[in-house]
């Protein structure tokens, strides 16, 4: 069996290598040539767009060319350190009206870009936290206290207006009336109510001005249509008002303002605002016992006036007599005589110098 079997394979070997592999044959396929002109085919079917309601295209500009500053929608505060308490001196709270009538505000009521729609929008998406405003409970006795959080439909509830509409029959007389909700128009917004603190710091050296919270203020109508005046609808908080200010771009390129925020616009104070009532014990505000308007306003310029000059006394140095004793002493000391001072003709007479501490209010 051995025997065989190596002969089967070395006549297998044989056969392998007397075997010869086919020879491939390449053939080449010409291209026909059609002479016939290739007319041009117009479609006249026009191209149908279907938009899908789930695929939602964004355009990071508007389609009319204006150009939008992507670094300023994208813009983040810097945050504001909240002072020590041991360092603070003369604390004094107050609260001043925005009129958006004033030329001075119109920045907080632009056209399409009003200050109240992106409140309202930091609102909705949860950015800020609106407060109830209405007070006379003991948690929240003036209503700006952040206590009470209101929802943003209940919010949009008190921004609307309601009309009444008169019911008609088939014949055209009327049959009752029923009361309806309008659309909410920024216009309805007359202004802004600011809480700030006035303190003075002792490690900073510097009085402080440090807006702590802002209200939305809205006219209050009678029924007959009469004003009786304006109230809050909401508090809110400034830290968190921030987050919106920031991504606000308030450029005007006429008054050579570029790559400016509302943030810096409630930093740099540029704004006209006055003064609607001063820290004290009672709690009253000027028109509480000021009746007459123009009394209110002279009030109102007292307590600036006030606090403009404490701004400008916090840090008023004067010379004392040492100087003049050091060079008196020097004098005498090289033997020159000290010249007599020589008076002045219709010298008015000076003021008291300051001992450069800050003066209590």
């Amino acid at each position: 069996m051995l025997v065989a079997s190596l002969s089967t394979m070395a006549q297998s070997k044989k056969r392998s290598k007397t075997k010869t592999p086919a020879k491939r044959t390449t053939k080449v396929v010409k291209p026909k040539t059609d002479t016939t002109a290739i007319a041009a085919k117009k479609d006249s079917t026009p191209v149908v767009v279907q938009n899908t309601p789930n695929k939602v295209v964004s355009v990071p500009d508007s389609d009319d060319g204006y150009l939008k500053s992507e670094i300023m929608t994208k813009a983040r505060p810097f945050p504001i350190p909240d002072p020590n308490p041991n360092n603070i001196k003369y604390y004094h709270r107050y609260w001043r009206d925005i009129d958006l009538k004033d030329p001075r505000n119109q920045k907080f009521n632009t056209p399409g870009a009003t200050l109240i729609e992106a409140l309202l929008k930091g609102i909705k998406d949860g950015r800020i936290n609106a407060y109830d405003a209405t007070g006379g409970i003991p948690e929240n006795p003036g209503g700006d206290a952040f206590t009470v959080p209101m929802s943003y439909d209940n919010l949009m509830g008190r921004m609307r207006d309601t009309a009444t509409i008169d019911k008609l029959d088939k014949d055209g007389n009327k049959i009752g009336s029923e009361r309806k909700l309008n659309d909410f128009s920024p216009d309805k917004v007359v202004g802004y109510r600011i809480k700030e603190d006035v303190y003075f710091d002792k490690r900073l050296s510097r009085v402080q001005t440090r807006i702590i919270g802002i209200a939305p203020l809205i006219r209050v109508t009678l029924t007959n249509g009469d004003t009786i005046g304006t109230q809050p609808v909401c508090w809110l908080k400034y830290k968190q008002c921030r987050l919106v200010f920031a991504t606000m771009d308030v450029s005007d390129p006429d008054k050579n303002l570029y790559d400016v925020s509302m943030d810096d616009m409630f930093l740099q104070r540029q704004f006209y605002a006055k003064i609607v009532e001063e820290s004290n014990p009672l709690g009253r505000r000027i028109k509480d016992y000021m009746k007459d308007p123009a009394d209110q306003d002279k009030e109102a310029q007292r307590i600036e006036k006030k606090l403009a000059d404490y701004k400008a006394n916090a840090w008023a140095y004067t010379t004392t007599g040492a100087l003049d004793g050091s060079e008196a002493a020097a004098n005498a000391k090289s033997g020159k005589k000290q010249a007599a001072p020589k008076k002045a003709a219709n010298t008015p007479p000076q003021p008291t110098p300051s001992t450069g501490a800050p003066v209590k209010q």
